[in-house]
C-alpha cells in the first residue's frame, strides 16, 4: 500500500525533489528514515550511503533497491534518536518525510548533527505546520487521529524551527507543492542546511 501511495507522490513531483536533494551530496552520507529506498537512485555513483530505517518491512524493500543502483548503499536498522555512530562520522545527510514520525524530533535532529562533520551539507524535505493560522489550528485538531492512522506521523510540526534549534545553519527554505488526488494538501518545505 505504501509503495502505491509513494508512486503517486513520485508522479506528483517528489521524484524531482529527490533528484535535487540527493544529486549533489558527496562523500560518506547518512540517510535518516530511508523508507523503502526511494532516494537511492538519485545519489551520485561515487556516493557511500549509510541508510537508517526503523521499520523492518521497509528495510527489506530498501535493501533490494540498494542492490539496483550505482551508489554504494548499506541499509541498517536504526533510530534517529540514538544513532550508533561516532561524532563527526559523515560528510553529508539526507532526510525526506521522516522527522514527522520521529517521536522526539528534537533529539533526533541533535543526534544527526552530532554524527555530521562541521559544515556538512544536510538536505531535508518535510511536510510542516502551515503558516496560515486557521490551517494550523485544523492541523492541531486533526493531528491525534492522523498520528494514529499514519504510524506516528505528525501534521503540525514546525520542522524548520526545530532544525535551527538543533544548531543547523539553514541556508535555504523552499515551499513545494506535491498534489495527490483525494489526499490532504500538506505544506511541504525543501530545506538546505549545514551542520
Amino acid at each position: 500500500m505504501y509503495e502505491q501511495f509513494a508512486a503517486s507522490m513520485e508522479k506528483a513531483g517528489m521524484a524531482a525533489v529527490r533528484a535535487r536533494l540527493a544529486g549533489d551530496l558527496r562523500g560518506r552520507i547518512i540517510e535518516i528514515g530511508c523508507g523503502t529506498g526511494l532516494n537511492f537512485s538519485y545519489y551520485p555513483a561515487d556516493a557511500d550511503v549509510t541508510a537508517i530505517e526503523p521499520l523492518e518491512e521497509f528495510r527489506l524493500f530498501a535493501a533490494e533497491r540498494a542492490d539496483t543502483v550505482a551508489a554504494r548503499i548499506e541499509v541498517h536498522e536504526g533510530d534517529a534518536q540514538q544513532l550508533p555512530f561516532d561524532d563527526h562520522s559523515f560528510d553529508a545527510a539526507l532526510e525526506t518525510l521522516a522527522f514527522c514520525s520521529v517521536p522526539d524530533a528534537d533529539r533526533g535532529l541533535r543526534e544527526l548533527r552530532r554524527v555530521l562533520k562541521p559544515g556538512a551539507a544536510v538536505r531535508f524535505f518535510e511536510h510542516v505546520r502551515s503558516d496560515h493560522a486557521a490551517v494550523a489550528l485544523a492541523q492541531n485538531a486533526f493531528n491525534p487521529l492522523w498520528r494514529w492512522l499514519a504510524d506516528g506521523c505528525n501534521l503540525n510540526r514546525d520542522t524548520v524551527a526545530a532544525i535551527r534549534a538543533a544548531g543547523f545553519t539553514v541556508e535555504r527554505v523552499s515551499a513545494r507543492e506535491i498534489r495527490i488526488p483525494r489526499t490532504p494538501r500538506f505544506p511541504f518545505r525543501e530545506i538546505e542546511a549545514r551542520a
